[in-house]
């Protein structure tokens, strides 16, 4: 406490040029002959400082004093000036007046030359006040409140005496005593809403030495072998250590690793689409190929958050990119040619004259070989659909693209073509 009393006084001389036995009393709450004392300290570590008597007197510090030349050294001062910097990226408050204070006390300019920032673009704030919530919890040891969302989609309420913060693969770990599970747990920042300070404190618990998953999450890790295409090696060298990572003369990337199997990992693989294998285990491949199918059966069949349908590529729409023209194609799907409904399952088809099922119109369009609305025109299906659209809010988008999307293609359907 007092080496802090004997910093502060220097601080407040150099800021102030002469200050009282007395005001300097008040500002640090003891008593003048505390002040005397420091004073005596500071003269007696080498600082020159002294007492001026008289009116305008007071205790002063000898005119071009600078800190640097008495205590620290240049380098010195810029590693603490960098451990603040550092501090302050992760969210710090109080972290920002301490570094202008000792950027004033060491008479240095420039002292923004390092800014690191470990939040997601467009997400610094949220994330920020989280921290220093967070932060300030276990500085103060007041347990805290949060709602908890786990990586299987799970939510609960947690009451947690803070322990330590950890930043580990990209993201941040708080590590505390979980009072609900009674026992040490993991809880990713990402993952926390709700959060709440609560009354009262608890005793220092020293937390595990190693960021591992709780044993309430029943994780089961999976030893994976991964096969990235050369242009994945910017991600792979990004997020893998050099030592699980092996160059082909090819150029294709082997990866060993070992992950929890959650879903986490299931969607961290589809991220790298075409350009990775998984070559172990086998009986990851089969988890892949069921999770790609029902993607693609969700967009098909329009069986998809949005309802949104997939339409065909509509030539004069504009040039189509090279790159889609296999996927927006869809050469082998079929659509109803009046309305443009997919026809991918056998009860959304029409019937024709014999009762079976028509292979060219939907059940809402044509029955018995015959349309349903036979009077009907191009511009009735548009505006039937345009209805349709708004009452499911917009899946097709918005209206005008809608319709423009509808009039460029409908055109093409056989009800519709131009003889």
């Amino acid at each position: 406490m007092k080496n802090s009393r004997l910093f502060e006084i220097l601080y407040l001389l150099l800021e102030r040029q002469s200050l009282t036995a007395k005001e300097l009393a008040q500002r640090l709450e003891v008593s003048e002959r505390t002040i005397y004392r420091d004073i005596d300290a500071l003269s007696a570590a080498g600082i020159p400082v002294f007492t001026q008597q008289g009116q305008g007197g007071g205790i002063r510090l000898m005119d071009q004093f600078v800190l640097d030349k008495a205590l620290l050294s240049q380098a010195q001062q810029d590693e603490i000036l960098f451990a603040l910097q550092a501090i302050l990226a992760t969210g710090g408050g109080a972290e920002g007046e301490t570094l202008a204070q000792l950027t004033s006390l060491f008479r240095r300019e420039g002292g923004d030359w390092l800014e690191v920032d470990f939040t997601d673009w467009g997400s610094g704030a949220a994330e920020r006040e989280k921290f220093a919530l967070v932060k300030g919890a276990i500085l103060g040891r007041r347990p805290l409140s949060f709602t908890y969302y786990s990586s299987a989609g799970k939510q609960s309420r947690r009451t947690v005496e803070p322990a330590r913060l950890v930043f580990k693969s990209g993201c941040w770990y708080l590590s505390a005593f979980c009072r609900t599970r009674q026992d040490w747990r993991v809880f990713r920042l990402a993952r926390m809403d709700e959060l709440s300070p609560e009354e009262g404190s608890y005793p220092y618990r020293r937390p595990p030495e190693r960021l591992e998953p709780g044993p309430q999450d029943e994780y089961r890790a999976a030893d994976l072998r991964l096969r990235f295409e050369p242009s994945a090696a910017w991600r792979v060298r990004d997020y893998f250590h050099p030592k699980q990572i092996t160059q082909e003369p090819d150029g294709h990337l082997l990866v060993s690793c070992a992950f929890p199997e959650d879903q986490w990992l299931l969607s961290f693989l589809l991220s790298f689409g075409s350009q990775l294998e998984v070559l172990s285990p086998a009986y990851w491949r089969e988890i892949l190929v069921r999770e790609i199918k029902k993607l693609l059966e969700g967009y098909e069949t329009g069986q998809m958050l949005s309802g949104l349908m997939a339409y065909p590529y509509v030539r004069g729409g504009g040039e189509q990119p090279a790159q889609y023209k296999e996927v927006l194609t869809m050469e082998e799907r079929k659509f109803c040619q009046c309305c443009g409904m997919p026809l991918d399952k056998p009860e959304d088809k029409g019937t024709e004259a014999d009762s079976s099922l028509s292979g060219e119109y939907c059940r809402y369009c044509y029955q018995n070989g015959a349309f349903t609305a036979p009077d009907a025109t191009m511009d009735d299906i548009i505006a039937f659909n345009l209805k349709f659209n708004a009452e499911n809010g917009f899946p097709f988008g918005a209206q005008d693209d809608a319709e423009k999307m509808m009039r460029g293609w409908f055109p093409t359907l056989k009800r519709w073509r131009k003889a």
